[in-house]
């Protein structure tokens, strides 16, 4: 028997562990933005997706079917320990192939932790499908880099 709640135990906390991984993005992802999730004539959709210990980002490129501009979105949301941080927030991102950005932004722009750092569109280049993003993120005297890689699901 204590075998039995044992192996249980072992299972409950494993899948607690995977499923913690899937929560980082959650409401930023394509299907959280209406404007994608609702579209009926999407011709495709890159998403990259990378975390660090306290940010998690997401960049989506999409095109329409009817249009000849693709049009991209980036969205930050923190996930660390500690309080939500305060004063300003300032990021940086470049893509292979096509797309970078920059700018800053108040934290008491979001009570929720996430931030939409907009998006632009467009006709020109795009980053490749399985490229990276390289992102840094500074807020409170703390900067964090990563690397958003592409979502093949």
């Amino acid at each position: 028997m204590k075998r039995i709640i044992g192996i249980i135990f072992i299972c409950i906390f494993v899948l607690t562990g995977c499923t913690e991984e899937n929560n980082y993005y959650t409401d930023i992802e394509k299907d959280d933005i209406p404007d994608i999730k609702n579209a009926q004539n999407i011709e495709f959709i890159y998403e990259y997706k990378g975390h660090t210990d306290n940010w998690a980002a997401v960049y989506i490129v999409y095109k329409m079917k009817d249009n000849d501009n693709h049009i991209t979105k980036m969205s930050l949301k923190y996930i660390g320990k500690k309080t939500i941080p305060t004063g300003k927030l300032s990021y940086a991102y470049d893509t292979e192939g096509g797309g970078s950005g920059s700018g800053t932004l108040p934290t008491d722009q979001s009570k929720s932790g996430i931030y939409n750092l907009g998006s632009s569109g467009g006709n020109g280049a795009i980053a490749a499908k399985d490229s990276i993003v390289k992102m840094q993120v500074n807020w409170n005297e703390n900067t964090e880099m990563m690397e958003l890689k592409p979502d093949m699901n």
